[in-house]
């Protein structure tokens, strides 16, 4: 289904994603190229942000400045898909600065591959772990659209984790939410040792043929044994099988932000294992403007 990794519709562009994020109160407006602008509204101004659409136009552009100047926004800001022409954004007023509002590299696991060839393609050492846990009798359970409990479960999973490494976590109803919007294209993963403990989970979520690897936690237990190797693994099998064409691994450090994206590296080096095509994507663009 995809020629190349520039062709993959960014899941931020997706229906389920504009019903998310309602919770926080951004209402989506789509535009001329079926890209989505979205804004927030404050008492006298309100924000837009445009993530991922597809190769944006002139007439895009000129329809952001129209809905922009109506909603009283005061700045845009547009995080590029990787095939964007960014000379349209500049003779718009666009200026490339500002924070990063989603990860700007990934790598990407061309799931249309044999599986033979997807287990050639992991690193020497990601095929030794991933046989270690299965001699290690480790279990994997995949759960599609998964209930309350199951969700609750796996942010336990996440939150320790997040508070032991001191990393912020959105909280359970962020994730119930997303859940609820995705409905069967939701997945969660767990991956047990044989006396059924918990060793490390997983959330994933699909859209247009390809699967975004979203979020992941270890327990004490599993930071000290190979059972993340074949949980990802089995996840990589499993969505070949049920017909997703990719994986998004979705956000590796980026030597462009070295400061942001210091922290990354132990999880972007235990990605990377698993064979995927880097993608950069250009870095956010901004336009800001006085309406007072």
């Amino acid at each position: 289904k995809f020629e190349k990794q520039t062709d993959i519709v960014d899941i931020r562009q997706s229906e389920a994603w504009s019903k998310y994020l309602k919770m926080y109160g951004w209402v989506s407006n789509q535009l001329p190229s079926g890209g989505i602008l979205r804004l927030a509204k404050f008492p006298f101004f309100s924000v837009a942000r445009v993530h991922r659409a597809t190769c944006l136009t002139a007439r895009d552009l000129k329809e952001i400045e129209c809905i922009c100047k109506t909603k009283r926004a005061i700045c845009t800001k547009i995080s590029p898909s990787a095939g964007q022409d960014l000379t349209v954004l500049e003779k718009f007023g666009y200026k490339r600065r500002g924070g990063i509002d989603l990860p700007p590299r990934t790598a990407f696991i061309d799931l249309k591959l044999d599986e033979a060839i997807l287990w050639k393609n992991l690193t020497k050492d990601c095929r030794y772990s991933i046989k270690k846990s299965c001699g290690e009798n480790n279990r994997i359970e995949i759960y599609q659209n998964p209930n309350d409990k199951i969700v609750e479960k796996y942010y336990q999973v996440l939150n320790d984790r997040g508070q032991k490494i001191r990393l912020y976590i959105l909280p359970l109803r962020d994730h119930l939410e997303k859940i609820k919007c995705f409905g069967n294209e939701s997945f969660i993963s767990f991956v047990y040792n044989e006396k059924g403990e918990v060793l490390g989970t997983k959330m994933f979520l699909g859209f247009n043929g390809c699967v975004w690897y979203m979020y992941s936690g270890l327990t004490k237990l599993g930071a000290e044994g190979c059972g993340n190797y074949q949980l990802l693994w089995d996840c990589i099998q499993y969505f070949k099988k049920i017909g997703y064409n990719a994986m998004d691994m979705e956000g590796l450090s980026d030597d462009r932000l070295k400061n942001q994206t210091k922290n990354w590296k132990n999880y972007s080096d235990y990605k990377m294992q698993f064979g995927g095509n880097i993608v950069d994507f250009p870095l956010p663009y901004i336009k800001c403007v006085t309406i007072f």
